[in-house]
């Protein structure tokens, strides 16, 4: 019985949070954002910009739509000229659903009533409260659809990562390989020295984000004229698979490059098997592996290269 008593207050609150989002940014207003359109209408409107190729039911399936009244909608929009049928080029027997010049007029200054307006919501919220919420809107999208396409971005250093960085190494190695408070302690030192010492003309840091939301990290670090010293790679557990890895890599590897040094290396250690993987596929080699106790744990320490 408790049980179901659970799952009833998780709709509850769900009900609750659609009520109050829904309020928040209009959409029970009549004539949404002021147009003669409602908010069925301009969907429609936004995925025919979006993907050309879509059909009446298609389009039903991805919206959970009925196709009834997705057909409708769209008989609606052809006879207000907002859209337009164009025969198909790779199959002549089918029709495509395009914008016509006035949809994309229209859609247009819906797109810009539709930002203004999330700007004035966003307004007093500081930067942070900002992130907070993207974020949290980009982890219900996650639970609920773990399959869509995301988007992966690599970045340089901005004002802050670097304390961030440090607490997801902490945090995540504590979690996955029980490593103590001393390694919290050395990834600080050794950003604190990469921050302290920086020379942009050799060395650089990359942060890693899906969706806008921190996935990992990588620093090249000037080891002597000729050395750099490949740094902090993380990948956030929940974007493993994703080649994000490989991507930080390859970008670490291309800048050495470029910046003229003529071997790269690394420390790593035994139990890191998904990343010695990546050191693998990225043309690196152990070269010196030794036993030690650091971290509060028993490790094989190892060294490894790449020449450039």
């Amino acid at each position: 019985m408790k049980q179901i008593a659970d799952s009833l207050d998780e709709i509850d609150q769900i009900r609750a949070f659609n009520r109050f989002y829904t309020r928040h940014i209009g959409i029970l207003d009549e004539g949404f954002l002021g147009q003669a359109l409602n908010l069925p209408e301009i969907r429609v409107l936004f995925e025919v910009a979006k993907e050309s190729t879509l059909t009446a039911t298609t389009l039903a399936d991805y919206l959970r739509m009925d196709p009834g009244y997705v057909s409708r909608i769209l008989a609606k929009l052809l006879r207000q000229s907002l859209l337009q049928k164009t025969t198909d080029p790779t199959d002549r027997r089918r029709k495509r659903l395009t914008l016509s010049p006035a949809g994309l007029t229209t859609l247009q200054a819906l797109d810009g009533l539709a930002r203004d307006n999330l700007d004035q919501l966003l307004k007093p919220l500081l930067m942070h409260q900002r992130r907070e919420l993207v974020d949290a809107m980009h982890r219900i999208m996650d639970l609920l659809e773990p399959t869509r396409k995301r988007s992966v971005l690599i970045r340089p250093l901005q004002l802050g990562d670097i304390s961030t960085v440090i607490n997801r190494h902490a945090v995540l190695y504590a979690t996955e390989y029980q490593w103590d408070k001393s390694f919290e302690r050395t990834v600080l030192e050794v950003l604190a020295s990469f921050a302290n010492n920086y020379d942009e003309t050799c060395e650089r840091g990359w942060i890693a984000e899906v969706d806008g939301r921190f996935a990992g990290s990588i620093f090249a670090v000037k080891e002597d004229t000729e050395t750099a010293r490949l740094r902090a790679l993380l990948v956030e557990p929940e974007f493993r698979g994703m080649q994000i890895g490989r991507q930080l890599i390859q970008q670490c590897i291309d800048f050495c490059r470029q910046c003229g040094y003529k071997k790269m290396t690394l420390w790593t250690c035994s139990c890191l098997t998904q990343a010695r993987k990546l050191y693998t596929k990225s043309g690196f080699t152990c070269t010196k592996a030794w036993d030690e106790h650091i971290f509060g744990a028993d490790l094989t320490s190892e060294s490894w290269d790449k020449v450039l």
